[in-house]
This record gives structure tokens, C-alpha cells and sequence, in this order.
């Protein structure tokens, strides 16, 4: 089991293929186990490094508060620990505001960065939705929150279509759960997150990438942060929510190789 020790503990991450590193950073789930479904596609060209955030799955415990800056600074930690100056970075959703504050805060580091399902700055629609989702799972229970999460990251057709499995699934994922106060204190993390102020430094070469039927982090979350950023890339697909990788992987893998292998991408990381 590949762990990398940081100042505080030791994080689980895997790796597959070789060539130019590329880091995939996880949303609120924090779990390199989303990935893999397009892992196998990027690991034919790139070297692919996913890992557990703090805390979860496979890493070591951490009971403490999170923050995108405490995310941004154990994902340095691992590219420091694996022999990594300077990475390409693609983050979802949390793991989007995550690959904000690397290509703001620490540029050389990062070399091509993907900006996927994520939010500039929290507002009235994230907030509501949130904030919904808190009180699920204060009032409700951990089975509610759960079983009601999947209407906020898939769409309605991929819900009906999948819904045996995902009722099947559910008490595995109960028990797997890592507690209320580590997951209240992730959604606090994505309350914090504002970048609105600092994306228009960015320099790094970005691609934004965001789904015309995600009502988690809207379209136009995605059409403002490419807007903030110059000479940010935008891409809207039409179908997939939320988690348009584990919905249609194909999709977004190619979306992320035809980016990721471009001159610029590749020029960026040399740069370093």
C-alpha cells in the first residue's frame, strides 16, 4: 500500500503508466477510487497519481478541521515525496478549487491545469444547495444524505438507469462513511472557497471544463472562472452532472488528453 508521509501523517496514492506526471485531485468524497474509470485512457500517454485526501479512505486519520489551502499544501507534500517539481493538475469539483489556489499560489509547480465541475467563489444557488445538503445529513442521517446524494451528482436518465445499483450499494457506503464532523467540516472547506480574487493571475495554460446539466456546480459557475482567467480554454459537455467521469468517462477523458498533450501543456511543464 503506497503511502507518502507528510508533516502530519501519510497519504495513500496510486500511480499507472509513465511519460509526463499528472495529478487527478478529488472533490468532496476526497477518494482516488472516482478516477479510475478514465485513469487506464490518461495512464497510455501520461504518468496518472491519484491519492485519498487526509482522513479518508486509505490515508492515514486526521480528525481536524480542511480547507482548499490544507488540500493544496498535502498535494505539494505528495509531488515532493514522489520526485515531482512540477506536475499537470487536474482537480474536480473541491479538487477544482484545489487546482485554483496551486496555479494561483504556486505556479511553478504546476504546468497544464483542468478546472472541472468546480466554482470561482461560493453565491446564493451554492450556498442553498450546500447548505441543503448539511441539513440532510445533521437532521436526516448519514442513510438520507447518502441516498439522497446522487440527485445532485448524476443526471435524472443515469439515476434512473443505475438506481438498483445504487440502492444496493447504499449500506456499503453507510459503513464506509467517515463521520459527520469530518464531512461537515469538507462542506466548511467549500463554503470558505473564494478565488475570485486571485484567478486573474493565473498564468499557468488552463482548461475549464463543465457540464451543461450539473446542478451542483452550475454551467455558469464554470463560464466564470474561464472568464476570470487569461486565456483560460472553456469546454462545456452537454450530458454527465456532476460526475461526468464516472457518467461518460470517455468524454471526459479525451477532453483531457486532446488538452493535456497539446504544445502549450507540454511547454508549460518544461518551464519548470
Amino acid at each position: 500500500m503506497p503511502k507518502a508521509t507528510l508533516d502530519w501523517g501519510a497519504l495513500y496514492y496510486e500511480e499507472a503508466g509513465r511519460g509526463d506526471p499528472v495529478l487527478l485531485i478529488s472533490g468532496l468524497n476526497g477518494l482516488a477510487a472516482p478516477w479510475q474509470s478514465i485513469v487506464p485512457g490518461l495512464a497510455e500517454r501520461f504518468r496518472v497519481i491519484t491519492h485519498d485526501h487526509r482522513g479518508l479512505g486509505r490515508s492515514d486519520a486526521w480528525d481536524g478541521d480542511y480547507s482548499v489551502d490544507q488540500i493544496a499544501a498535502d498535494v505539494l507534500g505528495l509531488m515532493d515525496a514522489l520526485g515531482i517539481a512540477r506536475a499537470h493538475i487536474v482537480g474536480h469539483s473541491l479538487g477544482g478549487a484545489v487546482a485554483q489556489a496551486l496555479a494561483a499560489d504556486h505556479p511553478n509547480c504546476v504546468g497544464a491545469v483542468v478546472i472541472y465541475a468546480s466554482w470561482p467563489g461560493k453565491d446564493a444557488y451554492f450556498d442553498r444547495t450546500m447548505l441543503m445538503r448539511r441539513d440532510v445529513l445533521v437532521h436526516q442521517g448519514v442513510e438520507a444524505f447518502l441516498r439522497t446524494g446522487p440527485l445532485g451528482v448524476y443526471p435524472p436518465l443515469w439515476v434512473l438507469q443505475n438506481d438498483a445499483a445504487l440502492t444496493a450499494g447504499l449500506p456499503g457506503a453507510v459503513a464506509a462513511f467517515p463521520g459527520v464532523p469530518k464531512m461537515l467540516a469538507r462542506m466548511q472547506a467549500c463554503l470558505d472557497h473564494d478565488r475570485r480574487d486571485s484567478l486573474g493571475r493565473i498564468t499557468a495554460p488552463v482548461l475549464v471544463l463543465g457540464l451543461e446539466d450539473d446542478v451542483s456546480t452550475p454551467a455558469y459557475s464554470s463560464r466564470e472562472i474561464a472568464a476570470a482567467i487569461p486565456g483560460a480554454a472553456l469546454e462545456v459537455l452537454a450530458y454527465g452532472g456532476h460526475n461526468a467521469h464516472v457518467v461518460s468517462p470517455a468524454a471526459v477523458r479525451d477532453c483531457l488528453l486532446l488538452f493535456l498533450s497539446s504544445p502549450a501543456a507540454a511547454q508549460a511543464l518544461e518551464l519548470g
